[in-house]
């Protein structure tokens, strides 16, 4: 358990002193996680405990507590993703963070209760429709981009008119800066209320087979995520990202 400690501060400091060219787009830093199924309770108490203190409650960016509902062969049971305006932000805050009596507690609580598994940092690109941060549920879409620049122009071309989605979910399209899976450039992240709602929507019905048929021509689907909201942290909205 000793490890989630080390990589936790390995990655939120180290990493964090230039392994990435410069950004002004929002970064997110995931961290697959395995938790024994008896601890979850452990693990979101010291979620929600942190998110009172000094550290967790004065955090500029966004944190998300996620169980894993469907995730292929990863072994991981649960995620944190941690959302920053920026690369610049994400250097700051890791370097501060890692110093915070609030921050060790937390990381002691995790550590107690299971280990990192993988790392990923994302760099947004394109989003578009409701807010991230009012979901309850995500799927992600696991692709490999043979075009990014294309890919991105029909992200952003869906986002308007009677075939967009944006009133019905929140998509976002992330591209994988360092770490990740073999293959995959980028991810989908589509947040909604209900899977079974988005996915059963005649809006959905209509649009999604014929849009996804036109981004085939640009990239292939490699893997498809299903997450849970546990709980989340912080107050960076998706209108910032967005911008």
């Amino acid at each position: 358990m000793r490890y989630l400690i080390i990589s936790l501060v390995t990655m939120m400091v180290v990493a964090a002193q230039g392994m990435l060219p410069a950004s002004a787009n929002a970064i997110w830093v995931d961290y697959q996680l395995v938790v024994d199924p008896a601890k979850q309770g452990t693990v979101v108490a010291a979620f929600n405990k942190y998110k009172t203190t000094g550290t967790g409650s004065a955090f500029p960016g966004m944190m998300y507590l996620n169980s894993q509902v469907a995730n292929g062969a990863n072994p991981a049971t649960h995620n944190l993703a941690v959302v920053y305006s920026n690369q610049k932000e994400w250097e700051t805050r890791s370097a501060s963070i890692a110093r915070s009596p609030d921050f060790l507690k937390f990381q002691a609580a995790l550590a107690s209760s299971g280990q990192i598994v993988s790392e990923t940092v994302y760099e947004h690109v394109v989003g578009f429709g409701k807010n991230a941060e009012d979901s309850k549920q995500f799927i992600g879409y696991a692709v490999n981009v043979r075009n990014a620049a294309r890919y991105a122009e029909l992200m952003q071309a869906s986002s308007e008119g009677p075939d967009s989605l944006a009133g019905i979910a929140s998509i976002d399209l992330w591209a994988v800066k360092a770490g990740g899976q073999p293959g995959i450039t980028h991810v989908v992240v589509i947040g909604v209320d209900s899977r079974a709602d988005y996915l059963s929507d005649p809006q959905t019905l209509r649009v999604l087979p014929d849009f996804q048929k036109q981004l085939s021509r640009v990239r292939d689907l490699l893997g498809v995520t299903y997450v849970d909201v546990v709980a989340t942290i912080g107050q960076l909205g998706s209108a910032a990202i967005r911008n």
